[in-house]
């Protein structure tokens, strides 16, 4: 695809107009996810506690994730993410005043966090569907690509600016932001037109939300290469995302850096996605996707293993640079899967099915939390590393077709 034909998506005000509004939550997530794990470790010392705090976070997207995908394909998508954003500029305001008036405690950041990770849940099902409906068939790969270009964008901002933040206007001046860049996504929000869709208005009509979800359990019970994509998703969550967790422990524990180096630390991962989600977005073809996918996963994994064995910052830096190139390929991509494979009336539910895959981070946040209380850290990335390395290479022989089956159009 052309670079030219590529950047025409953004010609769409809708499309433009959701794409930012997934850049500015994306800088909150990111944003608050390490400003929080650096003043959690510093007050607790704890690694098993910071990992919890990501848990916290997580936990929405296993609880609500099949239910937003019902709920998408059934009600006004606009309207619910409207009133989502609502829900955690509210949450953002009240840790704010809670933080200025010193009466902000542990449990209340915790809380804060599972507030946020609402709005997670329904990022998949919700956003991202009404990008896909804004874009031809031949540039849904090159419309979340771009998307995920956002995340990663995000991913290398946020943490600098979170480690900033955080050092220049403490724990406060973090959640005044977050809530300045909701209001803000509400702003963007207002004008975008409401997505029509027959097929959904007759879907809400005559389906119950119970049979909704029991029909996207079935249309992956059936196929097996979109089975297998989901379990690729899960290892992701179980035994690469929670890695995370880990970086501003070892950053301050093992490395001693600051809080902004900490920050920049994590931002490499961030950089390597956005430049191959760049390249995914402009050069990737549907045929060479679902390689892309796996095998950028089992990249990312094998750089986690080379983080967990370095003692310096230069090649701590590489590493999770390395990472973030792997885990960019796989995050790119993941949402294009379940968009080429699913019919139109079925997106919404089967996106919520992965983020219940998503969901399962917690898990895996509380698996590296625990190793890294008896291992330390470093070495806790690298058991997870090799777990997840193991789990795909198993899911690849299983499933050969989680990397060769053609899309429902290309065949």
């Amino acid at each position: 695809m052309s670079f030219a034909r590529a950047l025409t998506l953004f010609a769409a005000p809708g499309f433009f107009r959701l794409w930012l509004i997934g850049l500015l939550t994306g800088i909150v997530r990111w944003l608050e996810m390490l400003a929080i794990g650096v003043y959690v470790y510093d007050i607790t010392g704890s690694a098993f506690h910071v990992a919890l705090f990501s848990i916290s976070r997580m936990v929405p997207l296993a609880l609500f994730g099949a239910a937003a995908g019902a709920v998408a394909d059934r009600f006004d998508k606009k309207s619910t993410l409207a009133i989502v954003l609502c829900i955690v500029a509210a949450g953002s305001l009240t840790l704010a005043i809670l933080t200025l008036s010193g009466a902000l405690e542990l449990w209340h950041i915790a809380v804060g966090a599972f507030v946020s990770g609402i709005l997670w849940s329904i990022d998949y099902p919700v956003r991202r569907t009404m990008l896909s409906v804004m874009a031809p068939r031949d540039q849904i790969a090159s419309a979340i690509a771009f998307d995920s270009c956002t995340n990663a964008g995000t991913k290398a901002l946020g943490p600098a600016t979170g480690g900033l933040a955080l050092a220049l206007l403490g724990l406060d001046g973090v959640y005044f932001t977050g809530l300045g860049l909701y209001a803000l996504s509400l702003l963007l929000l207002w004008p975008v037109a409401r997505p029509v869709s027959a097929v959904r208005a007759a879907v809400a009509a005559v389906e119950s939300f119970w049979q909704t979800m029991c029909d996207a359990m079935t249309t992956v019970r059936r196929d097996r290469a979109l089975k297998s994509s989901l379990l690729v998703a899960v290892i992701f969550n179980l035994f690469g995302f929670p890695y995370t967790a880990m970086v501003p422990v070892v950053g301050r524990g093992d490395l001693a850096l600051d809080p902004f180096t900490v920050g920049l630390l994590l931002s490499g991962d961030g950089v390597g996605a956005l430049l191959v989600s760049l390249g995914i977005a402009f050069l990737a073809t549907n045929a060479m996707l679902r390689r892309i996918y796996v095998y950028g996963l089992m990249t990312s994994q094998f750089a986690m293993l080379a983080f967990a064995f370095t003692s310096h910052a230069l090649p701590a830096s590489v590493a999770v640079f390395a990472v973030g190139l792997g885990a960019g390929c796989y995050s790119a991509i993941q949402t294009t899967i379940i968009i080429l494979t699913a019919p139109p009336e079925s997106r919404g539910r089967l996106m919520g099915l992965m983020v219940v895959c998503i969901g399962m981070a917690p898990i895996g946040f509380a698996h590296v939390g625990l190793l890294a209380e008896w291992l330390g850290a470093s070495m806790a990335v690298g058991v997870i590393a090799a777990e997840g390395i193991i789990a795909l290479t198993l899911v690849r022989l299983i499933w050969p077709e989680v990397t060769s089956a053609p899309f429902a159009s290309d065949k």
